[in-house]
């Protein structure tokens, strides 16, 4: 079914995915980003709002009208430094939905934030325990929000992620994940992210996509 879908995040690696699939399936697409242009699409049925979520909760407000669905894929890319962007902008964008009467989240995190990943490689694990621990911290901190709240919710945490093809193969496992594969590409992790915008059986759930 059709979708009025607001992206945040929509100008990332992953976003811009998101939103290049969502347009594909037949929806239509708000870009909220503090650089807009750098989505990179033109399209009848996209629209590209600057904005900035985590300094600027009245944008996300604005930009939330008329739309059913909320996919979140910000972050902060190659950094190491999280800034509090989770913390900073997932109140906002909760407050926004529900205000504005809207109920369906999908919100992109990360694998082993939730501590439920002892089987993931030993490199991995390092780098969420040391140079990505403020990351995930932030992370935690969005999830423990979102999860708090009576929004019809999901939440997606991909494997590490890779630029490589769409393959259409992934899965999307509940619970502890005590096999690989370990990583996937973008546009998987993007399908991933839709394919649960209209499944109900998704909703309250954090999935671990691979």
């Amino acid at each position: 079914m059709p979708h009025k879908i607001l992206v945040l995040g929509g100008s990332g690696p992953t976003g811009r995915l998101i939103v290049a699939q969502a347009l594909e399936q037949g929806h239509t697409v708000t870009v909220l980003a503090r650089r807009p242009e750098a989505v990179g699409i033109t399209n009848p049925r996209l629209v590209l709002i600057a904005g900035d979520a985590a300094r600027d909760p009245a944008s996300v407000t604005r930009a939330l009208h008329g739309h059913d669905v909320v996919i979140s894929a910000l972050g902060r890319g190659l950094s190491f430094k999280s800034e509090n962007l989770m913390t900073r902008a997932t109140p906002a964008i909760v407050s926004a939905m529900e205000n504005g009467g809207v109920k369906r989240l999908v919100f992109i995190s990360g694998l082993g934030v939730d501590g439920k990943a002892p089987d993931a490689p030993l490199l991995d694990r390092l780098f969420w325990r040391f140079p990505l621990a403020g990351i995930y911290a932030d992370k935690a901190v969005a999830e423990q929000i979102i999860t708090s709240t009576t929004l019809d919710w999901t939440i997606v945490a991909p494997v590490r992620l890779t630029n490589g093809a769409r393959s259409g193969q992934f899965r999307l496992v509940e619970g502890r994940v005590s096999r690989g594969p370990w990583t996937m590409s973008r546009p998987d992790a993007a399908a991933a992210t839709l394919r649960c915008v209209d499944d109900p059986s998704t909703i309250r759930k954090r999935l671990v996509a691979q």
